[in-house]
């Protein structure tokens, strides 16, 4: 197979750090894979970093091309990542946040033989590594067989592993983009556009809904190495009080969604269940007129409030009881307090 003729669309959604931007566009440069087409996407930084993209135009060729867009305003984390994708051509689509860069320089072409070699694989998955530590993004289990590296697991193994085998989340990934478009992974209801955060009065966010519908649709290639390191810079998006504050109904939004969704996939059904357990964690969280409105009152919403009640009210009751014994028999609970 002539592994040149599948083209990779990088996209980088990006705000100010004009160093953590030209460590990721060279991180890029670095794969070994071609062709690539890369889509910067300026969020109308107050540091413009169209200088920080010319650098690389140097590298273009037929193989490698490197697009810049500029908002006018600010679109936000999530309006701005879907204008990025809006731009991309590639039958294969990496997400790379602008403070992120891959460390494997063989990991494009690894995620396309796996992607595009008849397994029904949609999507590869990898590992990484947090900015100045050690610590990997995922905690994969030693049950799972690898081979130079990587393992294709089925949409259903994976997701159990995923949000329920306490696995974690990455960064690193490479998506069947046809098929994301395909099933509206990019648009609402599955994200938390601009429109529908100054609606509910929350944060944008996806919540990486694309790697649910994705595994729904067959295999998933998850590679053990670490191939990208996960910047952290003190502004990054997932440290602002915008977001610690609202991310409880935000995640409730997009796995309510994911739930009540009708996508049709080998293994949708794991999808949606595991959806249902993850919206219930923050059903606690929803009692707010502006998210009843959104759903116009369902009948299902309704339920999810009541459920929402019933677990505030045990946790309430819970954190009283643990309090009341510590302060009989002191340390016998020694997480008291309610999150």
């Amino acid at each position: 197979m002539d592994l040149k003729k599948h083209l990779v669309s990088v996209v980088v959604p990006a705000y100010n750090q004009p160093l953590y931007l030209r460590a990721a566009l060279q991180s890029v440069v670095d794969q070994d894979y071609r062709p690539i087409e890369v889509i910067v996407s300026d969020d109308c930084s107050p540091i413009t970093l169209k200088s920080v993209a010319d650098e690389f135009l140097r590298f273009q060729d037929d193989s490698f091309k490197v697009r810049y867009f500029r908002s006018a305003t600010n679109r936000g984390v999530i309006d701005n990542f879907r204008y990025a994708v809006g731009q991309a051509v590639g039958a294969y689509l990496v997400p790379l946040p602008h403070d992120n860069c891959f460390v494997d320089q063989r990991f494009f072409t690894e995620a396309v033989q796996i992607i595009s070699g008849g397994r029904n694989c949609h999507l590869c998955y990898g590992n990484a590594l947090y900015e100045k530590s050690d610590r990997r993004a995922l905690n994969i289990p030693d049950s799972i067989s690898f081979s130079g590296g990587w393992a294709v697991l089925e949409g259903r193994d994976f997701i159990r592993l995923y949000r329920r085998g306490g696995m974690d989340w990455s960064q690193a990934m490479m998506l069947d983009n046809v098929m994301a478009h395909s099933l509206g992974a990019y648009d609402e209801p599955y994200v938390v556009n601009g429109a529908i955060a100054k609606r509910l009065g929350v944060s944008q966010d996806d919540m990486f809904s694309y790697v649910f519908l994705l595994s729904a649709m067959g295999s998933v290639g998850l590679c053990e190495k670490p191939v990208c390191e996960i910047g952290t810079p003190p502004e990054s998006y997932s440290r602002s009080a915008a977001w610690i504050t609202t991310k409880a109904r935000v995640k409730f939004f997009i796995f309510y969604n994911i739930w009540r969704s009708d996508i049709q996939g080998p293994y949708a059904a794991d999808v949606k269940q595991m959806a249902l357990r993850q919206a219930l964690q923050y059903a606690d969280r929803i009692l707010d007129r502006r998210m009843g409105a959104y759903y116009g009152w369902h009948p299902l919403f309704f339920l999810m409030c009541g459920f929402g009640l019933v677990k505030s009210a045990w946790s309430t009751v819970r954190y009283a009881f643990k309090r009341g014994v510590n302060l009989i028999r002191p340390n016998t609970f020694k997480k008291t307090r309610r999150l």
